[in-house]
């Protein structure tokens, strides 16, 4: 991977400090330069305000500047909520764009704009990086699918708890820290309703302890109408989807529907719901990401679908013995490695990240 420009990595760093708080925008960061020193570096504000290249050239004197984009900037388009961002590229005096990566929203036509204005345009620096940062939201603009995280705590053993020997938690402080962190910057949650009904989880984005500003929306799925609407997922703090089947009694999504959810009937599959159907109904609510924490069944119905992009799995040294339950159960499927693996400490715990699949998002090739 091609290291980017120290300009452009000054972008995606703006860009990385914006990620979770501006969807269903991408998370984007620019930096204005002249003669080598940065004028100005601007992030995305959450949806509906500025975007990185407003906020760089916000009263700054841009004449004759390089502008550093994680992002291809914007061009109008109906029902747009804020000025395009290539206007006020053309109209700040900007003379030089660097563009890490073409937006599959805007299609090119941000490039040609520029450069139908007289702006020089380079596309490429930091494109790997760029597209590394943004993967939800590529894949979700060129798929209209959201990108699904698989994650879950094991055992070295492989299992996910041993509930009759007394052991619910395998993580320890830092693990837990870092779901939290990860919970605070995507679009959903996802559990089936038996993780609901035995643990009775608040599914909440909570790094350092508090509540984050932007909670998650919590998705269970309930093919049969088994969680109880005082359950504590359907307390303030964030939209709730139930997934559920035709067989469903009525009275209880009134209930669910009183309790605040928004109930999706979805067509029957074995063991549940149409998983397919729902990640598609998902990604129409503009979720362009979601974190997968069901349980052994969930997790093995996903993966047998085919529906997990990448996998978090947080090792913890504990062996749990015949007392565990193990990590998948259900559909079976055939046995895969994860690509581009990453391993995090997080002592006591290890934390293995890979991709799944073949999805990659497209890179352009360099252009001056």
């Amino acid at each position: 991977m091609e290291s980017p420009s120290p300009f452009m990595q000054r972008a995606l760093e703006a860009a990385a400090s914006a990620r979770g708080r501006t969807s269903p925008n991408p998370w984007v960061g620019a930096v204005l330069v002249r003669h080598g020193e940065i004028l100005a570096v601007g992030a995305t504000a959450p949806y509906g305000g500025p975007h990185a290249e407003a906020q760089a050239l916000a009263g700054v004197d841009a004449r004759d500047a390089t502008l550093y984009c994680t992002l291809e900037p914007c061009v109008p388009f109906e029902g747009k909520r804020t000025p395009p961002c290539s206007d006020a590229i053309i109209q700040a005096g900007v003379a030089r764009v660097v563009i890490a990566l073409l937006d599959p929203h805007v299609g090119g036509l941000g490039v040609q704009r520029l450069r139908a204005a007289g702006v020089q345009v380079a596309v490429g620096d930091g494109a790997a990086r760029a597209a590394e940062l943004l993967r939800p939201y590529l894949r979700w603009r060129q798929t209209g699918l959201p990108y699904t995280i698989a994650k879950f705590a094991v055992s070295l053993d492989g299992r996910v708890g041993a509930p009759a020997a007394g052991i619910t938690w395998l993580t320890g402080e830092a693990a837990r820290e870092r779901v939290h962190a990860d919970r605070a910057w995507v679009d959903a949650i996802l559990v089936g309703s038996g993780t609901v009904l035995a643990d009775d989880p608040a599914l909440t984005a909570r790094p350092g302890g508090a509540p984050a500003e932007r909670q998650p929306v919590r998705v269970i799925l309930d093919a049969r109408g088994r969680v109880p609407p005082d359950a504590r997922v359907f307390a303030p703090g964030g939209r709730v989807i139930v997934a559920t089947a035709p067989g469903s009694l009525r009275e209880w999504r009134e209930r669910i529907t009183a309790a605040g959810a928004t109930v999706l009937e979805l067509e029957p599959a074995p063991g549940g719901v149409n998983l397919e159907q729902l990640r598609l109904a998902l990604g129409q609510r503009n979720i362009q990401s979601v974190i997968i924490e069901g349980g052994p069944t969930v997790l093995a119905s996903c993966f047998a679908s085919g529906l997990i992009d990448e996998v978090h799995a947080y090792v913890s040294p504990r062996i749990l013995g015949p007392a565990g339950i193990a990590l998948l159960a259900g559909e079976p499927f055939e046995p895969f490695a994860l690509r581009n693996v990453a391993v995090e400490p997080l002592p006591p715990d290890v934390l293995i990240r890979g991709y799944t699949g073949d999805w990659e998002p497209s890179l352009p090739q360099p252009q001056e």
